[in-house]
């Protein structure tokens, strides 16, 4: 089974999860790729 998006986000650092957020809210079919802490270094080690 395969999906397409109209937009990719790779990472939740400080910008990820708002960009993402507004090409949602622009009515873009939009992921979001994260291979660790959702919210970036900063957030859950800094």
């Amino acid at each position: 089974m395969s999906e397409t998006f109209d937009a990719i986000v790779i990472g939740t650092g400080q910008a990820g999860p708002s960009l993402a957020a507004r090409l949602a809210g622009e009515g873009r079919k939009t992921a979001i790729l994260e291979r660790h802490l959702f919210g970036g270094t900063c957030v859950n080690v800094g």
